[in-house]
């Protein structure tokens, strides 16, 4: 997915695929559906016939159609790659999508974000890719073994198997939730036919950088922390115990900060009160 349309620029033509000798061609995308578009994909993928076909970016609000395309990308010798960092925790949590049954070769993404585990990476595949990267990853790309890292990670992994799909699933829900209530309020929150979202972001288009660079210094004030897309997640509140009935609260106090123009001091004190009732981290072995 090309950059403009929410794709990850670190794999793109100033990135990896510049690093590695690879010119990047972007999916057919519509950004009013924030979908890509299969139908115009599939035709692409058979003209320019890609050694590597990498779906999943980081403004990602529904699944990417792997199972649509992955025998395409197969049929013209392409290996069939998900970037995960932002949905791998709603993946592993059954409620976004499950890219290595729907054809891709390799899983891969961030540990640290919708994943609940340290900072880092990990790398999925199916056997024959993956023993292939087993056998070159040592000591052209990684060359130590942090054991601190992976003892964490294990149980990252053991909380996400005992609690993930309950976790994934409130996440959703509570994203859902928010972009309903922002929605209502009159903000310009993406694809509100379409549900919003089925992924744990909400995002909101102001038109233009600046306009959201503007929101997301008014919000820091009130110690609410968006990006300048305008991009809100619901992983960490829904961590800390957070609902559907705190996603209308959350909803308010950005309306009271963005829309009515309240002072931010008097939002942030109710922003501290909230977050001080939620201390304790759910999803997790007590």
């Amino acid at each position: 997915v090309s950059p403009e349309d929410g794709g990850y620029p670190g794999l793109w033509d100033d990135g990896l695929a510049g690093l590695l000798g690879l010119k990047a061609v972007p999916f057919p995308f519509s950004r009013e559906n924030m979908k890509i578009d299969a139908e115009k994909a599939k035709e692409a993928i058979e003209r320019f016939k890609p050694k590597v076909l990498v779906f999943g970016a980081s403004l990602i609000l529904f699944p990417h159609p792997i199972r649509e395309l992955a025998e395409t990308a197969h049929e013209c010798g392409a290996i069939v790659g998900f970037d995960g960092s932002h949905v791998l925790g709603l993946i592993a949590g059954k409620h976004f999508q499950d890219p290595l049954r729907e054809g891709a070769n390799a899983l891969f993404g961030s540990t640290h974000k919708s994943f609940f585990g340290p900072q880092g990476g990990i790398f999925l595949a199916d056997k024959e890719h993956g023993e292939t990267v087993k056998a070159r990853i040592y000591p052209r790309f990684v060359d130590n073994a942090h054991w601190n890292r992976i003892a964490a990670l294990t149980l990252a992994l053991a909380e996400m198997q005992r609690f993930g799909r309950d976790y994934a699933g409130q996440v959703v829900r509570n994203a859902k939730a928010l972009a309903k209530a922002l929605h209502d309020y009159g903000f310009p929150v993406k694809c509100s036919r379409l549900g919003f979202t089925e992924s744990h972001q909400v995002i909101m288009d102001f038109g233009d950088y600046e306009r959201g660079r503007e929101v997301a210094e008014k919000l820091q004030k009130a110690n609410i922390i968006v990006d300048c897309v305008v991009r809100l997640g619901t992983c960490e509140v829904t961590r800390r115990g957070m609902k559907e009935g705190e996603m209308a609260k959350i909803a308010e106090l950005i309306k009271r900060t963005v829309l009515d123009k309240e002072n931010p001091e008097n939002v942030k004190r109710e922003v501290v009160k909230l977050c001080s009732e939620f201390q304790n981290i759910e999803y997790c072995f007590k």
